[in-house]
C-alpha cells in the first residue's frame, strides 16, 4: 500500500510540473527594454521573448541606430529566475552575452556577463 501511495505522489508531481513551468515561461514572454553597464560601457537592448515549448525563443536588438538583431542561443526559466544568451560581433570578434535575472512583475534585475566582465542590468516590460 505504501509503495502505491509513493507511486501516486510521484505521478502527481510529474503531471503538475509542466503546468508550473508553463506559468514561469509566461511571466517572461513579451518585449523588455534592458539597460545596464559592463565595465563602464552602457548596454541597451530591446528583447522580445516568446514561448518555445517549455522554454524561450526570441531576439534582442541593439538600442543604438543600427538596431542589430541578436538571436537567443540559450535560455532558461525557473520560478522567477530567467537567463538568456546571444552572440554579438564587435570589432571583428564575436562575444557571448549572458544575462541572469530575477523577474518581479513588470520589472527585472540581474547581471550581464561578457568576455569575463560583469555588470548590473534592469529591464522593464514594454
Amino acid at each position: 500500500m505504501r509503495n502505491w501511495l509513493k507511486s501516486l505522489a510521484v505521478v502527481a508531481a510529474v503531471v503538475a510540473i509542466p503546468g508550473l513551468v508553463s506559468a514561469d515561461v509566461d511571466t517572461v514572454t513579451g518585449a523588455w527594454a534592458v539597460k545596464g553597464k559592463v565595465e563602464g560601457y552602457p548596454v541597451q537592448v530591446r528583447c522580445e521573448f516568446e514561448r518555445q515549448g517549455e522554454g524561450l525563443a526570441g531576439l534582442c536588438r541593439d538600442g543604438d541606430a543600427s538596431g542589430e538583431a541578436h538571436v537567443l542561443t540559450e535560455s532558461g526559466v525557473k520560478g522567477d529566475h530567467v537567463s538568456w544568451t546571444y552572440h554579438r560581433r564587435f570589432l571583428f570578434k564575436t562575444y557571448r552575452a549572458q544575462y541572469d535575472g530575477v523577474v518581479n512583475g513588470a520589472s527585472m534585475t540581474g547581471t550581464i556577463s561578457v568576455a569575463g566582465y560583469t555588470g548590473p542590468f534592469t529591464a522593464t516590460r514594454q
